[in-house]
């Protein structure tokens, strides 16, 4: 019974190791796939980490799916994309390097390219990447855009105009595409073009609030004062603590004779940021309007300690001082305006000052 006794617990012992030994033979075949299967898993499991945000995570299946296929060019793709988002530029032009000269028709490896050198300051580098990529697909909005707002950047308004127009031609619903374009019109002096652009913009964005503050400039650049506080007055209701938007209408403000109203609207951009030298010099000519003279020539005088070489704010104190009675700081101040380019400080200097 003894003998009997051993030998069945052994083969109970055999059967309780069965499975066990079993899953192991089914994992080592899992892990056994061929090479272009496995590496399309790891690519997409790498996929499902990027748009979790695990980016470091993703970087390694994309780096097992590339060490299984080292011509998988949508991983390096990926990858690409990955590093972008890490900020790791360098290394994400590298791999685009690599997507490209697998796949030289992907108008999309020449975008993100054009994108990670975009970001290294690259930017004659980035452009012909946009290029490339809006002559590989040319209703390929984004590349136009960001083209675009290379050259608008270089101050190529013109070719920034025409970029930003076929953005939109190919993607009528780019509402960024068509403030941008409202802003290469703004810089070419077509205010009116500019308001229509913003205009539509905002219609297909409402809460794109740059567009708002934008389109104020731009009526007021028109002529339209009226408008261009209605705009400045909506975006300050949004967003209370820009101290451009206070200072810009407060601009229009005083262009529209309400200097009280300007004063108030400097003050507060003041506030907001006590560096502010256009603020203050702005509010000094409001002075000038309401024969605050001594107000004048103090803020004028706080624009010149901020930036010494503010020739408009010379001119300003200047006046503020020959209504103080002081002719010759007045006559000093005007010189110096003239001194730094300013023609009026010539004139007045030339008119007042022996």
């Amino acid at each position: 019974m003894k003998t009997t006794f051993t030998v069945t617990a052994a083969l109970m012992l055999a059967g309780v190791l069965a499975r066990p030994v079993q899953a192991q033979v089914d994992t080592v075949r899992a892990t056994t796939l061929p090479p272009a299967q496995l590496a399309e898993k790891l690519y997409n499991s790498g996929i499902a980490k990027f748009n979790q945000k695990s980016y470091r995570a993703a970087i390694q299946d994309f780096d097992r799916a590339l060490a299984t296929r080292p011509d998988f060019s949508k991983a390096f793709y990926n990858r690409a994309a990955t590093r972008y988002e890490l900020k790791e530029y360098d290394q994400a032009v590298q791999d685009y390097d690599q997507a490209i000269k697998l796949e030289p028709e992907s108008f999309t490896a020449y975008f993100g390219r054009g994108q990670a050198r975009q970001a290294l300051s690259q930017a004659d580098a980035a452009e012909q990447d946009y290029t490339k990529a809006t002559e590989l697909k040319a209703d390929y909005a984004p590349a136009w855009y960001y083209r675009g707002d290379l050259r608008f950047e270089k101050g190529n308004f013109k070719e920034a105009l025409a970029d930003f127009s076929a953005a939109v031609k190919a993607d009528p619903a780019y509402a960024y595409a068509y403030h941008d374009r409202g802003s290469a019109q703004r810089q070419l002096g077509n205010y009116a073009a500019a308001v229509q652009d913003y205009d539509q913009a905002l219609k297909l964005q409402p809460e794109l609030l740059p567009a708002l503050l934008n389109r104020a400039s731009a009526k007021r650049r028109a002529g339209d004062l009226k408008g261009a506080l209605a705009d400045f007055s909506a975006y300050l209701n949004k967003v209370t603590d820009n101290p451009v938007a206070f200072n810009n209408r407060g601009s229009a403000r005083f262009d529209a004779g309400d200097y009280k109203g300007a004063v108030a609207d400097f003050s507060q951009a003041i506030t907001l940021n006590a560096g502010y030298a256009f603020a203050y010099n702005n509010r000094a000519a409001a002075h000038l309007k309401l024969e605050e003279y001594k107000k004048a020539a103090d803020d004028a005088s706080q624009a010149i300690r901020l930036n010494a070489q503010y020739a408009e704010a010379y001119l300003n104190r200047g006046h503020a001082r020959e209504m103080l009675r002081d002719a010759d700081g007045a006559c000093q101040d005007w010189r110096k305006a003239a001194e730094l380019g300013l023609e009026n400080g010539s004139a007045y200097a030339n008119a007042a000052c022996d």
